[in-house]
């Protein structure tokens, strides 16, 4: 215990010396949003538990847990934000044991199931009260099965940043993980309904899975075999997270990060090079440089490019499903704006490792912008121009796969897509700017489960992001209420007018500031983080 003591104390005395109380108030609210929504979850599960019959509790309570399984272990990955953990490279040098690590780590993967934590006590309370049950075996499965999502979630997180520190095996893999995790829904969304999946029900009936052992154990209905059943996944589990921490305390990250040599000048490499100085021809210097080198850069980093995936794969997959087939009757008015709604989805994923917090990346080498001749503002807009680039890289490749599958868009879908991109990211640009020198984070580049924005401006953004929407969806009012397609490039236009006047008062504001707190911004920037390190 001396050995979590002493790593809890260093984290403290980490988060003290550099702490930033401003923004805490709303990093507060935005939690107490976030949970009470979970609460309000916890309770609707509650007074439905509360009152079912034993058939409905044998078949809800296994398939609530497979759910509480499925989001304590995949939701991390989606949210590309990992939670809390050690920072091995700091700790390898002390001689502390690696069995007490690996169980400080454990504890901190409750970070990542905070909300299925409420769920579950919501569960438990609800077999206390139900006359049928009285919850009298429900406490001990819903703990051991706690500790088995820790220990499983533990050894994923391992295993996940060892696979995602390799070059060129990174966005593969990330793709693969997405695909996976939409294959169920959208086999369950095509055949309309579980029923008509086979086998689906074996997945919740039979004993040996985990989710079923706990929620039998839990209801007294083969108490023993459930029990057994359950200790042995969890005992699996065990070996499994202790097998991948032990493996990652020998992982060199650095190493595996390490670019190696290049072959020789290439006709594929010249090319890619004169794609890169796009810029040139249309900027002069030194906007021209700074949009160029933010390209490269982008490129380079794993994070980036791992997001960029993400945008054209995983949002268009949530998607998809609603629209073809049977599922496009149903959703008419989803269809119609699909592409649409997927490369917004991109354009704001792409937002946490770019314009949310542009100088992120840079990290203490920010400071050549306030050394450099060149203006801070002409910095602001070759990043700005940079993240736009992506964003219509990455709507040009959903339309590219939108046009394959067929799904009849057609030039008018297409030009209104490429006009509420650019609406909307005038908008967002501009909050963008203003956050990146209010709120500056460092990120390190070879760290793809980091998030992007600093905590006090993910809470500021969770408020009023939905206000850089607002003009678009003005504008698809006035379509709706005139039933006119002029109508609505007129809204949309006037609200472009609205969002170049927003961007232009946004930089100078950004400007202003960062030449205020250029001093504050370089230390923001350049702070390392404690011995455990929040995604």
């Amino acid at each position: 215990m001396a050995v979590v003591a002493a790593i809890l104390r260093a984290q403290w005395l980490c988060m003290r010396m550099g702490a930033n109380r401003r923004g805490a108030i709303l990093s507060l609210i935005t939690g107490a949003i976030w949970y009470g929504i979970w609460t309000a979850v916890g309770c609707a599960v509650y007074y439905v538990l509360a009152g079912a019959d034993p058939a409905q509790l044998r078949l809800w309570i296994p398939l609530g847990l497979l759910g509480v399984c499925v989001y304590w272990q995949a939701m991390p990955i989606l949210s590309a934000s990992m939670g809390s953990s050690l920072d091995l490279r700091k700790l390898r040098i002390y001689p502390a044991p690696h069995g007490r690590l690996f169980y400080v780590e454990v504890l901190l993967r409750l970070t990542t199931g905070v909300e299925m934590l409420i769920v579950l006590a919501a569960g438990t309370a609800a077999l206390f009260r139900n006359p049928l049950t009285r919850g009298g075996y429900a406490p001990a499965p819903a703990a051991i099965f706690i500790l088995f999502n820790l220990l499983l979630a533990s050894g994923t997180r391992s295993l996940l940043e060892r696979l995602l520190s390799r070059r060129r095996v990174r966005e593969l893999l990330v793709f693969l993980l997405f695909m996976l995790w939409m294959v169920p829904r959208f086999l369950f969304l095509r055949n309309e309904g579980a029923g008509n999946l086979p086998g689906w029900d074996r997945a919740v009936a039979d004993l040996f899975w985990p989710w079923t052992a706990a929620g039998d154990a839990a209801l007294g209905v083969r108490v023993a075999p459930a029990l057994l059943y359950l200790s042995g996944w969890t005992c699996l589990a065990a070996w499994f997270g202790r097998g991948q921490f032990a493996r990652s305390m020998r992982w060199d990250t650095l190493a595996a990060e390490a670019t190696p040599a290049a072959a020789g000048p290439s006709r594929a490499r010249a090319a890619i090079d004169a794609l890169y100085r796009w810029p040139a021809r249309i900027f002069p210097d030194p906007l021209a440089a700074i949009v160029e080198k933010e390209l490269r850069s982008l490129a380079r980093t794993p994070r980036y490019r791992m997001i960029f995936v993400m945008g054209f794969s995983f949002g268009l997959m949530v998607w998809l499903p609603l629209v073809m087939g049977a599922g496009a009757e149903k959703h008419a008015t989803l269809s119609n704006h699909f592409l649409t709604l997927v490369c917004v989805y991109a354009l704001t994923l792409l937002g946490q490792v770019s314009y949310w917090n542009c100088f992120g990346f840079d990290r203490g080498a920010a400071q050549i912008y306030f050394l450099a001749p060149q203006p801070l503002r002409a910095t602001l807009v070759g990043k700005n121009i940079a993240s736009l680039a992506y964003t219509y890289l990455e709507t040009a490749i959903l339309i590219a796969i939108t046009s394959l599958l067929r799904l009849n868009l057609g030039g008018a879908a297409i030009a209104e897509t490429l006009s509420v991109v650019g609406v909307c990211a005038l908008y967002l640009l501009a909050m963008g700017n203003v956050s990146s020198v209010q709120y500056p984070r460092g990120l390190s580049a070879t760290r793809v489960s980091q998030g992007g924005a600093s905590s006090r401006f993910q809470a500021l953004v969770f408020l009023l992001y939905p206000l850089g929407l607002v003009p678009v969806g003005l504008a698809y009012l006035a379509r709706y209420a005139l039933a006119s397609t002029l109508a609505f490039y007129v809204a949309l236009a006037a609200a472009a007018a609205i969002g170049a006047m927003v961007y232009w008062i946004a930089m100078d504001s950004a400007v202003s500031a960062a030449a205020a707190r250029r001093e504050r911004m370089i230390a923001d920037l350049s702070v390392g983080e404690g011995p455990v390190e929040s995604d």
